[in-house]
């Protein structure tokens, strides 16, 4: 089980202009050390790690923490929110910061996230770990797919009615769900880095899915998460995640 651990010192943060919106970002742990950039589920912000990896990987690397646009504090911007898009706004952050190559977590869309990122630009990228993570809504099994779907309806219908800006955002965001990424696996074997890929015994992501997309990067590993859901594979985090990801990433535990 997850024990209560002190947030690091955040030692830097702010926002940074990407393609026209400001995204916020803040930077954790040591300012000299090897980068780690951790990408937030869907409709997450630059804390959403704060109660479960955040506090032991500031412990080995340099942690940037971002917002992806819309969420957080960061500006929406104009046009449909891709992965892509998302995209090119970190690739603007990390030149921003001076950030060459980097280390990346991403869970759930942030895994989805951060497999588009390293397809698109490979070139800031030294590892990737990704957990609960889909390439294709077909990964995603058949009821929560529907349950994510009628959510977007909902809100979609709501955002009409009411003109609300705020339940448009909503509904902009939950969006990403909805016929995003549009991977196959075989647009995998251009990763060619190593590849961490975690998902729960009892994630909402088909098994055959997960263990298809491992198989389908050259040096993919896999690790099931025995009795995990979802996010609830964070209530194992100092016992599995963590010492997983450090070991990945070349970290002593």
């Amino acid at each position: 089980m997850l024990t209560e651990t002190a947030l690091p010192e955040l030692l830097k943060s702010g926002f940074i202009d990407t393609n026209g919106v400001k995204t916020e970002y803040g930077i954790y742990g040591d300012m000299n050390g090897e980068p780690l950039l951790l990408l937030p589920p869907n409709g997450g912000n630059m804390h959403s790690f704060d109660g479960n990896i955040l506090p032991e990987m500031a412990k080995h690397f340099k942690i940037i923490t971002v917002s992806p646009r819309g969420c957080g504090n960061s500006e929406r911007g104009s046009g449909r929110l891709t992965f892509e898009v998302m995209s090119a706004d970190l690739a603007d952050l990390l030149n921003a910061l001076n950030i060459r190559k980097t280390n990346v977590f991403g869970f759930s869309d942030g895994g989805n996230l951060g497999v588009v990122f390293t397809l698109k630009h490979p070139e800031f990228v030294t590892r990737l770990a990704i957990m609960g993570a889909n390439i294709n809504t077909f990964g995603t099994k058949t009821t929560n797919q529907l349950e994510i779907e009628t959510e977007y309806r909902m809100l979609s219908l709501k955002a009409f009615f009411t003109k609300n800006q705020s339940i448009a955002l909503k509904r902009d965001i939950k969006g990403m769900m909805v016929g995003q990424p549009k991977l196959v696996y075989k647009d995998l074997s251009a990763i060619r880095i190593p590849f961490l890929n975690i998902y729960g015994e009892h994630d909402m992501i088909k098994r055959r899915h997960s263990e298809m997309i491992t198989k389908s990067v050259r040096q993919g590993q896999g690790l099931m998460v025995a009795g995990g859901g979802h996010g609830s594979c964070f209530e194992q985090t100092e016992t599995v995640i963590n010492p997983a990801v450090l070991k990945f990433f070349g970290a002593a535990g």
